[in-house]
């Protein structure tokens, strides 16, 4: 486990979780029905590495770096149109979720009393959708993205709605993402935030941007927070 403390005690009574690449193994579904859309409109397909360099910021950014050059957006929404086909006939079976996701949302159920988020920059329709499928939804009270909420990550408004449905102070909130702009969201937002080592950001750009900790997988959070976390013992 890579674990460091963060300068006090922590007292999470509510934790926001980023989807893809946090709990779900989003990122071979995201390249495959990127690559099929780009062969659609004979555009150059990008390989997995790519593909976790430049996913985070939503599906119309990634889309925008995959596809290059275009002035008028014809072409950018008409390969959005075809990842958007793809994408939907293959995420949910072909992402599943990271060893230790069912467990450690059970425990963070019912540690918070059921103050449990997920916050992404993927609509919070198909988040539904995938912790439904893989009967993840009963551990998560609020679901949020760029649909429900009118902005993306990092930009605080991202995360403050599920502050407010569980009536709990940023500083009193744990935010767990894989991201510079999970930590980003977090750090704007006045919110803790662990970072899951995962995508090809390096441990110490997450601390860097602001992360309190960096833990090597999903499933050493219960570990970290009993040690970092007043009343997790």
């Amino acid at each position: 486990m890579i674990a460091t403390s963060p300068p006090g005690r922590l007292r999470p009574a509510a934790v926001l979780f980023d989807l893809d690449g946090t709990l779900a193994d989003s990122f071979a579904a995201i390249a495959r029905a990127l690559n099929l859309a780009l062969a659609d409109h004979a555009l150059p397909e990008h390989d997995l590495g790519w593909v976790k360099r430049h996913v985070g910021r939503g599906a119309v950014e990634l889309l925008r770096d995959a596809v290059g050059e275009d002035p008028d957006g014809g072409r950018l929404q008409a390969v959005g149109a075809s990842f958007g086909v793809h994408y939907r006939a293959i995420y949910l079976i072909e992402t599943p979720p990271l060893e230790g996701a069912a467990a450690v949302l059970s425990l963070v159920h019912e540690r918070t009393g059921g103050r449990v988020a997920v916050v992404s920059n993927k609509d919070a329709a198909l988040c539904r959708g995938w912790l439904e499928h893989w009967r993840l939804a009963r551990f998560v009270a609020v679901v949020l993205g760029p649909d429900a909420t009118g902005v993306h990550k990092p930009d605080p408004g991202a995360v403050r709605p599920a502050l407010a449905e569980f009536a709990v102070a940023p500083a009193d909130a744990l935010l767990v993402g894989d991201m510079t702009v999970d930590v980003a969201t977090g750090v704007a937002a006045g919110i803790p935030v662990v970072a899951v080592c995962g995508t090809d950001v390096e441990p110490a750009d997450l601390l860097a941007a602001g992360a309190v900790a960096v833990i090597d997988r999903l499933v050493d959070l219960p570990d970290w927070l009993a040690g970092y976390g007043d009343g997790w013992r």
